[in-house]
């Protein structure tokens, strides 16, 4: 008798604790999860299709399951999800939302584009596209596209880059590496070509074009730099371009950019980096550059001013420009990490 009362009483306080967690998630999460309503934008253009059934089966099965408030919308152009995401805001404003953008980085530019400013907004983002750099900033970020993790993830204030009445998350880019996104994308829109080998491709080509763009950089309207330059880098989170690790020491919530600038070399020699680049090696771990052409640094704004017509940009949306202003916009965006994800790039709160 004693070992069955001891048996039911463990079961009766398994289900108790069952009750103020799930999957580990205390109490008061667990009511702030239930109350608010979970929206999914779903890009059905994200990886030219091939995973919106699977995407939005386990969607549809993890809100059942989990018994949250949720939607469904479907973008239907270029700018739908900004406009959907404000009006939702605008509409609902003592309602909590959670707005996950399914798709790739530009569904998460919209997405963000379109909560930034609203204070019962949180987002986040389940891949679905390609590059998707946000997300290698965080520890297992395969977590990401687990709609249970993601539905039961918890929300951390970050910063973001404001660029021409624009927002970035992650990156804003001027020069080779923004050649690459658009000469990629030119790739992507004629052809079948797998992701990564468009990336292998845009590189190359752009590599046999005139390399280095004069402009202007005005840092934190103390010091201004006119030159040619091979790249220019205004860093919130740590990677870009499908894997490079272009702000190593970058934090999303210290209230700084990470400012990378490289003047114009030979061809050699930025052969000789790129693989550095790539692997977050050009730096060290007091942000001292390990090479002559190469800057690093922590600033607050720059401004930008080019005598022709360049290309900026931002978590891979670029816009033609002569003069940009970027500026970091401390703690502007809730966004939501999964459940046993953890960001590599928080700034510990004690600091």
């Amino acid at each position: 008798m004693k070992l069955a009362y001891i048996l039911t009483l463990n079961i009766k306080i398994d289900i108790i604790k069952e009750n103020i967690f799930i999957f580990g998630v205390e109490h008061d999460v667990r009511k702030e999860i239930y109350a608010m309503k979970h929206i999914f934008v779903v890009n059905p253009a994200a990886g030219k299709g091939k995973n919106l059934p699977a995407m939005l089966s386990a969607i549809t099965y993890a809100c059942e399951e989990l018994e949250v408030k949720y939607e469904i919308y479907h973008t239907k152009t270029i700018g739908d999800g900004t406009k959907f995401v404000s009006e939702k805001c605008k509409a609902f404003p003592n309602t909590k939302m959670r707005f996950y953008a399914c798709g790739g980085d530009g569904t998460l530019f919209e997405v963000l584009n379109g909560a930034v400013g609203y204070d019962n907004a949180e987002i986040t983002v389940i891949p679905a596209g390609t590059g998707n750099d946000f997300i290698k900033t965080f520890q297992n970020p395969e977590y990401f596209s687990d709609v249970k993790r993601q539905i039961l993830g918890i929300a951390e204030q970050m910063d973001l880059l404001k660029y021409n009445n624009k927002y970035s998350l992650n990156i804003v880019n001027i020069g080779f590496d923004c050649d690459v996104v658009q000469k990629v994308s030119e790739i992507k829109r004629k052809s079948l070509v797998p992701s990564k080998l468009a990336y292998i491709m845009g590189i190359a080509d752009t590599f046999t074009k005139p390399l280095g763009k004069n402009f202007k950089v005005l840092i934190d309207d103390n010091e201004l730099i006119e030159k040619d330059f091979m790249l220019c880098a205004m860093a919130n989170a740590l990677y870009y371009g499908n894997g490079f690790k272009a702000a190593p020491l970058a934090k999303v919530n210290d209230g700084y950019m990470d400012l990378c600038l490289v003047d114009r070399v030979s061809r050699s020699k930025f052969i000789k980096i790129i693989s550095k680049y790539k692997a977050g090696l050009h730096v060290d771990e007091n942000r001292n550059s390990k090479y002559p052409f190469l800057r690093y640094q922590k600033c607050k704004k720059v401004v930008i001013e080019s005598k022709e017509i360049i290309g900026v940009c931002g978590d891979g949306e670029i816009s033609p420009i002569r003069k940009v202003v970027i500026e970091i916009v401390p703690k502007a965006i809730s966004f939501s990490i999964p459940k046993g994800s953890v960001c590599n790039a928080l700034q510990d709160k004690n600091s």
